[in-house]
Formats: structure tokens, C-alpha cells, sequence
């Protein structure tokens, strides 16, 4: 139900038929069909019933219920205003009505939860109800977690919808997770051909295990899946069961209008028709859970690397696709490619030349090639997409400038993605700025041996050289380190009640510290420069464990209160790899260590995009529309954000690094080029992270800068006055400018942030 605000939906749909129920998944290639047309067994009885919310009071238990108030278009570009009113949530002869209501060229709705009243982690959630009918309704019944902010803002906190249905189709069920980084989704369907699920009640649940999440129609399983995951771009992957292994708190509501169910039309009423009408909600939960599971294996075949040119320039191997709001004609021929554009279309994609059939495999490296021009300068796109891994690319959205004579365009990328045989090579002609003819000719995709040597332990984004210093990656929570402990000794992450820390055991009779070791090795420091361990550690007995980083040797006394430790080094001037150890061995005692990080001593990380988006993200509001890309054809990468849209408030896109670490009282300067095809104005702040208790303080002010289409350098220098803060967010705001929105399409660019230390 919590969509971001532009998500290009293609999944295929397989059904079977049933006596009254047909059944079906979608979102993936393959597909899995279970419980047709008969009942399905649950693993829940009444004895594992553990709250039941009957609705048979005169008011809403606000014991176990909390109103929700948004405005119009919050999220999905929905229309309606969820509100605290009698008239759009009450109780009716043991039933909650929730009732959208149209008032003049408003609408009005009613959403509630038991966020910090009843959250529950794994069980059976259950609720009997009728949906509405009508254009434009979209009710639901569905999940949160209590701690957003545990693995990160949606979708990598998780997200369980146990019933969506469509007001116009309301004889189909949706039952979906979202995910991940990127956004992914899992979803099936159900479809009743018997009757509908607004004429009658019917039972919707899920069945959420540690290592599977079963949809529930009337007893019947119509999905199952095992498949998810939650990571930030540039990290590694929690460890499974995660998202999916802390408290998720019930939603029920109404929405009206938006992305996908479209806004109501001439024949949308709002009276009976229009109410979700809920008969109860029961949640079931086993006395135990074992989450200690491992993630299933990709069901990807191990392919072979194919040598040789893997794309085709076959006329018949290409198609020309459009969009209803994209116009073209194409001349797809041996000797090359032609495509003549008379409407461009809303979309990158409402024209594109698409290849299929080509195969990805997983780190290996590629050289792609191809000759283009165009009948006047203009751009245009390309990508390798995989259709089988949620639409992940490959390679690009690479912005590609044509100019009007042939070139060659030439890149080289590795495939990080899953193995993927049905990938796609597409060349995006829409949204563009000019509908001049396109020529393509000799394109070519080829695997390449021998690139060089590669680091493979580089910085993460935000400029950690050590991995999963919080013990909350890989098996066990214990990927990427190694252990060498005396005999007796137990070293292991916890994870109670979302605490994920190291723990080292250590036996008596330990006569070294150095008899308990924890390794990450192969790191690569940059030669003499500044670098600083931080970490946070406590032991039950008082003593001194070691901290090693290649050459570098340091001491630290623990005690028995957790207390944050940093040591500052300078590194070899050899190009080696180093270990990073950390020796634990105080005699019969538990050594307890949390986020270990090891950093060159610079503020911001990826200023010159030499690394892509790594360390950066781009926020785009539901009423705001961007893309942004780091140009990979030029010499001197860039970021480029391109603005269809920018909303109504400065805020609502931007561009931002989060995690900048500002002490008290010291000074910094702020420096960064930027430009724009357009003279406006664009915003910064270096400022506190409010996600918990939305308290934004701009540390450096909110200084504008006007930005047009030549580089230029700006700068900014303030003092830190608040408390130290590692926190910090950096953002680069390009919304509204004085609260007038920009509608005219348009390009932000920005290269080489830095941010120093003034002594």
C-alpha cells in the first residue's frame, strides 16, 4: 500500500482454474500455484488464537486502535484526506465501517492501526470483511513494522499486504510484499468466479513463518514465497529472515484514487457501496518460532559465459515498443536501425528498441558497443535489464548525447546482478529532449577477459572499509570475519529483541589476549593516509584488548558500561593488503563489540562520482517526478538530475548523503560545481536526521545558490554549533523555489563536494 511515487509495474500473470476460485501469482517469470479450488490445511488452531478485535463496542478501542490524519496526495497521488470522524470510521451492529465520502471536489477517508498497541512478530493475521465497490476505491488490509527505521525508510523496512483489491475488479485479490534496495515485490492473485469480495465477507490472511509468508483467501493458499531480502545500496544483505524478523503493527483503510487504482469516475457512488465493512481481525501465534534460518538458493541456473558478440544486429531480433502515449515507426534492418519519433511520450521507455534473450552473468564483465547518430543532437538512452530479477539493470540508464555525425560509444561494465538468460537490451527513446531520427548500427556486447586487477574489499558508501561492523550480515550475522579462539572460547552475534552485537566468551584460563581473535582481512588502505578505528565495546571483567590494522598496534582499556573508543593511524606508504584484527582475550570474561568502523579521514564520500550513486540517494516526493543518472560516457563522471516536476515545497527532491560526522564548535567549508540547462535556484543544508522525531535543525543554515547552464563553483562555511552529531545529512535541494513549482523539464548537475575542516 506504501508505493513510492513513479514504479514501472511489468509482471506476467499465469492462471488455473477452479471450481469458484481461480488462483494465480505474478511478478515473476516463474511461477508457483498452490490450494486450487479446494481448501488448504493451516498449520494455526484455536489455541494459538492470541487477540481478537471483534468490533462489538459503540465506539473504536483506542486501546488497540490509533486514528491516522494525512492530506490529499501523501502518498500514490491519492485524493483523499484521512481524517478523525464518526462519519468516515464507526461501529455498526458489531462491524467497523470505514466510509469514503465525496464532498464538493474533495474526498474524505478513514485509515486506522495498532502501531505501539498490538504489534506482533510472525503468526497467522486474519480479518473478515466486504471490500467496496466502485472506480477508484482501494481498500486494504496490511502491515508495517514498528521501527522504520531498523533496516532504513521504505522499501527496505518491509511491507506486508495481506488484501488490496481493485473497486472496479472486485473479484480479485492481491496479496504482496515490497522490499528491498532496489524496490521489489512479490505478489499473487486470487480471483473468486463464483461471486465477488464486495457482495459478501470473506476471510483474508496471512500465514508469516521465518522462512515463508503464505496468502489466505477463505482457507484457501493461492501465494507462498520464501524470497526476500533487505540491503542499502553498496552494503551487504542482511541476514534472512530480515526484513521480515521484527515487530509489524495492523493496518485497515480506504484510499481513493491514485497510481494505481485510478481516481473515481462518473459512475463512482459514495454511499453503502463505497464502505469497507470489517467483521473482525484475529492474529494467531505459535508458543515458538525457530527465526535461526538460512535464505534459499536462487533457483538460477549456472550458466556458461558465452564468448563472442551475445547481441545481435538481426533486424527480426529487434522490436520497436510503445507506449500509449509514445508515436514511432521503426525500419528494423541487417544493416542497422532507424526509429522516427512523433511523440516522445511522459517515459524513457514510451519508445524503445528492445532486444531480449540475452544473457547476463552474474560477475562477469562485459564491453558493450554500438555506432549511433541522430538527424540533429539529441539524447537518448541505453540499458541491460533482467526481466527474471525485478527489472534490476545491469548496465545503465546510461544517457548517450548524439551528436548529428557517426560515433562509437563504448562501455565496459560488470554484470553485479543475479545470472539472468531472458535479459534485455533496450535503447530509450521517450522524454526526451527532441524527437530527431535515431540511426543505430554495429552494435556489439561482448564478454571480457583480463580487466585488470580489481579491489575486492573497496570502501563502502559511507566510506567504511570495514563490513558488517554492526554483526548483522551473513550467516550467523558473522559474514565477512573470521574467528581464531583458544578451545572454551565462543564467539558469536547476538540478536535479542533487535540488539545485533559480538560477543566473545572467554575462557579463564586465557593467558593472551590473542588467543581470541576476530579477522577481516584484505583491506586496502590508501597509502600514508589519515586514518580512524571507531567502536563501541565493554567486557564484564576490566581489561585491555588489542586493535591491528597491518603495522598499526593499540591498546584499549574496557570496562563493564559500553563506552565508544577511537584510534587514529597513519597507513603504510606500500600499496599491501592489511588484516584488521581485533584481539579479545581478557581472561574470564564476555567482550562485547558494536559498530566497528574503519575510515579514511574525510567527511564526504564519492564527491567526484567516480563511484556511480555510491554513498548518494535522490528522494523524490509523490508529487514530484525525476530521474537522475551518473553519466558513465564521460571522462569526468557527474551526477545529472533531470526534473519533470518539482512539487510545490524546495524539499520535495533531492539529492543527499547521509551519515556526515560534525563536532561541536569546529568549523567546515563546503564546496561544490554545479549547473543547470535552466536559471533557478537549488538549496543545501547539512542537517540532523529527523526520521524519529522529525527535528530537521539545518546545522549550516539553508544557504541558495543560483545555478545556470555553465559550471560553477559555490561555497559555504559555518560553524557546528549544536552537539556533535555523526549522523549529519547532506542534501542538495532542487523542489519548488519560493514555493512556486517548475514544471518545465530540466537538468540539475552536480561534481567534486567536498567538505573540510577549516583550522
Amino acid at each position: 500500500m506504501k508505493y513510492t511515487n513513479t514504479i514501472k509495474k511489468i509482471s506476467t500473470v499465469i492462471a488455473a482454474s477452479a471450481a469458484a476460485l481461480l488462483i494465480a501469482s505474478c511478478g515473476k517469470v516463474k511461477e508457483e500455484q498452490f490450494g486450487i479450488g479446494s481448501p488448504t490445511s493451516s498449520s494455526y488452531t484455536d489455541d494459538d488464537l492470541v487477540w481478537v478485535e471483534n468490533f462489538d463496542q459503540k465506539k473504536l478501542d483506542t486501546d488497540n486502535w490509533m486514528y491516522e490524519v494525512h492530506y490529499p496526495g501523501w502518498v500514490n497521488n491519492e485524493l483523499q484526506s484521512y481524517v478523525v470522524s464518526d462519519d468516515n470510521i464507526y461501529l455498526k451492529d458489531g462491524k467497523l465501517i470505514i466510509q469514503p465520502l465525496k464532498i464538493g471536489n474533495t474526498y474524505t477517508s478513514g485509515r486506522i492501526n495498532t502501531l505501539g498497541k498490538k504489534e506482533f512478530t510472525y503468526g497467522r493475521f486474519e480479518a473478515r470483511l466486504k471490500v467496496p465497490r466502485g472506480k477508484g476505491f482501494l481498500p486494504a488490509f496490511w502491515m508495517m513494522p514498528a521501527d522504520e527505521s531498523l533496516y532504513g525508510q521504505w522499501p527496505k523496512c518491509g511491507e506486508i499486504d495481506i488484501m488490496e483489491v481493485l473497486g472496479d475488479n472486485v473479484n480479485k485479490v492481491y496479496g504482496s510484499l515490497h522490499f528491498g534496495e532496489p524496490h521489489t515485490q512479490k505478489q499473487g492473485s486470487a480471483q473468486e468466479l463464483k461471486g465477488n469480495f464486495a457482495d459478501d465477507f470473506h476471510i483474508f490472511a496471512v500465514e508469516w513463518e521465518p522462512d515463508e509468508m503464505r496468502f489466505y483467501v477463505d482457507d484457501r493458499c493461492y501465494y507462498k514465497t520464501s524470497e526476500w531480502f533487505t540491503k542499502r545500496s553498496g552494503f551487504g544483505e542482511v541476514s534472512y529472515p530480515a526484513p521480515y524478523d521484527q515487530p509489524f503493527y495492523m493496518i485497515l483503510n480506504v484510499a481513493v484514487g491514485g497510481n494505481w487504482p485510478g481516481n473515481p469516475d462518473e459512475y463512482t457512488t459514495f454511499d453503502e457501496q463505497a464502505q469497507m465493512v470489517v467483521d473482525y481481525v484475529k492474529v494467531y501465534q505459535k508458543k515458538e518460532y525457530n527465526s535461526d534460518v538460512k535464505k534459499p538458493e536462487a533457483a538460477v541456473s549456472k550458466m556458461q559465459v558465452k564468448e563472442g558478440n551475445i547481441a545481435s544486429n538481426l533486424g527480426s531480433r529487434w522490436m520497436l515498443h510503445l507506449e500509449p502515449d509514445g508515436k514511432a515507426t521503426a525500419d528494423l534492418t541487417d544493416n542497422g536501425l532507424t526509429v522516427r519519433t512523433t511523440e516522445q511520450g511522459n517515459a524513457d521507455y514510451s519508445v524503445q528498441l528492445v532486444q531480449s534473450y540475452i544473457q547476463m552473468v552474474q560477475g562477469e564483465t562485459y564491453k558493450y558497443t554500438f555506432d549511433a547518430w541522430a538527424d540533429e543532437p539529441r539524447t537518448i538512452k541505453t540499458a541491460v535489464t533482467l526481466p527474471n530479477n525485478s527489472w534490476k539493470r545491469s548496465f545503465g540508464d546510461v544517457r548517450v548525447a548524439l551528436d548529428t555525425r557517426k560515433k562509437t560509444y563504448t562501455y565496459t561494465f560488470t554484470n553485479e546482478e543475479v545470472s539472468d538468460e531472458n535479459a534485455r537490451l533496450e535503447f530509450q527513446l521517450g522524454a526526451t529532449d527532441s524527437t530527431a531520427t535515431v540511426y543505430i548500427q554495429n552494435i556489439k556486447l561482448e564478454h571480457v577477459k583480463n580487466v585488470g586487477p580489481v579491489n575486492k574489499h573497496p570502501a563502502l558508501p559511507d566510506g567504511n572499509l570495514i563490513y558488517n561492523g554492526q554483526f548483522q550480515e551473513g550467516e550467523k550475522r558473522m559474514g565477512n570475519w573470521t574467528v581464531e579462539a583458544m578451545d572454551g572460547a565462543k564467539v558469536y552475534a547476538t540478536n535479542e529483541k533487535k540488539v545485533r552485537q559480538l560477543k566473545a566468551e572467554v575462557p579463564a584460563n586465557c593467558d593472551s589476549a590473542d588467543k581470541v581473535k576476530v579477522i577481516q582481512k584484505g583491506i586496502k588502505l590508501t597509502p600514508l593516509s589519515e586514518n580512524t578505528v571507531k567502536l563501541e565495546a565493554a567486557s564484564t571483567v576490566p581489561g585491555k584488548i588489542q586493535i591491528k590494522c597491518g603495522n598499526a598496534v593499540n591498546e584499549i582499556e574496557l570496562t563493564s558500561s559500553m563506552e565508544k573508543y577511537e584510534i587514529n593511524f597513519i597507513a603504510p606508504k606500500d600499496n599491501k593488503e592489511v588484516s584488521f584484527e581485533m584481539l579479545l582475550g581478557i581472561p574470564g570474561s564476555v567482550v562485547t563489540v558494536d559498530n566497528v568502523s574503519l575510515k579514511e579521514n574525510i567527511l564526504v564520500q564519492n564527491g567526484n562520482f567516480d563511484k556511480k550513486m555510491i554513498s548518494y540517494e535522490v528522494y523524490a516526493h509523490s508529487d514530484a517526478v525525476e530521474e537522475h543518472e551518473v553519466d558513465e560516457g564521460q571522462a569526468d563522471k557527474f551526477c545529472a538530475v533531470t526534473i519533470d516536476k518539482t512539487g510545490n515545497q524546495d524539499w520535495m527532491i533531492q539529492l543527499m548523503q547521509r551519515n556526515i560526522d560534525l563536532e561541536e564548535g569546529k568549523t567546515y567549508k563546503l564546496t561544490f560545481k554545479a549547473k543547470c540547462d535552466i536559471k533557478r535556484d537549488i538549496m543545501m543544508a547539512l542537517q540532523r536526521d529527523g526520521l524519529q522525531d522529525n527535528d530537521w535543525t539545518p546545522y549550516s543554515g539553508q544557504p541558495t545558490f543560483a545555478v545556470s547552464n555553465e559550471w560553477k563553483t559555490y561555497e559555504h562555511e559555518f560553524t557546528m554549533a549544536h552537539t556533535s552529531d555523526s549522523k549529519v545529512i547532506l542534501t542538495f535541494s532542487m523542489g519548488a523555489v519560493n514555493q512556486t513549482p517548475i514544471n518545465r523539464r530540466h537538468t540539475v548537475c552536480f561534481d567534486d563536494i567536498s567538505l573540510v575542516e577549516v583550522k
